[in-house]
């Protein structure tokens, strides 16, 4: 058999076809051809372009929320209708995004929707600093870790009321995830001010066990806040592999992710060493990615053992 249409064990996030395929039905057919058995509606896909694919014909391994996005994530963002409002309306706004990501992937038999856990608003703009900071190569700098400290004191004065509501929602959406034997995985964020921190994953973690919660490794967001200087990367996967239910894998360069895997820096055999066998792989990538590139990418991961052959 031809390798480059052989299955493998990868699901492909819809996140690439976007401006590359307006008809998401012709996406859907050129990644069964790559050997994606599964896909990962991301959270720009709404019930209109869900309307123009017979779903029936596909298998999901998870829906990224809020899919689908009839709500855009930045409206909800702007607005703060997220998880981790502390205006309790606001927050129930968020909860419902969710729920109908829920409610999806229950109706297309995805076992995961993927979370993001909110995050603490602010009008400063100490992590644009200090990406630009860190683009010049001046990391070292009094200046940048002035703004890094006053960064991380910031986030821990505004933290307290914004993880209580993250909790509070997500006890909300387990009870209501639990009827549909649909799970929750959290995932690490790629802004510092976003929830959770590493420290704050392994709370999150606690609030129900693995048949209904569990971990979304995220190998760009993880690869930026550490070249930022936050948490190593590798830490995330010491610390929750085993609580992981997928992961989403692209490659970075310096601070910038979702390339395809074998355009930056990532050493994807380390990233190997930590995927559990059950856990989905998905290929999260940008629609500049090529399909030339994303071929190579395939077979990148198939070398590193990140991804096999079925």
């Amino acid at each position: 058999m031809n390798n480059e249409n052989r299955p493998t064990n990868a699901s492909i996030s819809t996140m690439w076809a976007l401006k590359n395929y307006p008809d998401l039905n012709d996406f859907f057919k050129v990644s069964k051809q790559m050997g994606f058995q599964k896909i990962e509606l991301n959270h720009q896909i709404d019930s209109m372009m869900l309307s123009n694919i017979n779903l029936d014909h596909y298998h999901f391994s998870s829906i990224h929320e809020p899919c689908p996005a009839d709500i855009s994530t930045k409206e909800l963002v702007d607005r703060d209708w997220l998880i981790s409002s502390h205006d309790d309306d606001s927050r129930k706004h968020g909860v419902e995004a969710v729920k109908k990501s829920i409610a999806l992937a229950h109706k297309l038999g995805a076992p995961t929707i993927v979370v993001h856990c909110g995050t603490v608003p602010s009008k400063l703009s100490y992590e644009s600093k200090l990406r630009a900071l860190f683009e010049a190569g001046d990391t070292q700098s009094d200046d940048y870790q002035d703004i890094k400290s006053r960064f991380i004191q910031y986030r821990q004065d505004q933290i307290v009321p914004r993880l209580k509501a993250v909790k509070k929602s997500l006890n909300e959406l387990i009870d209501y995830a639990n009827q549909f034997h649909v799970k929750l995985g959290l995932e690490n964020r790629y802004h510092y001010m976003d929830i959770p921190s590493i420290d704050e994953m392994a709370d999150l973690l606690s609030l129900a066990d693995s048949s209904q919660l569990g971990f979304i490794y995220d190998v760009g967001h993880a690869q930026s806040l550490d070249r930022l200087g936050f948490y190593p990367h590798e830490d995330w996967l010491r610390r929750y592999s085993s609580m992981m239910l997928g992961a989403h894998l692209h490659d970075v360069i310096g601070v910038t992710d979702h390339y395809a895997p074998g355009l930056g820096e990532i050493d994807f055999k380390i990233i190997a060493k930590y995927l559990p066998e059950n856990a989905f792989r998905t290929f999260e990538m940008l629609p500049g990615n090529t399909l030339a590139q994303v071929k190579d990418g395939i077979n990148l991961m198939i070398e590193t053992g990140c991804i096999k052959y079925l």
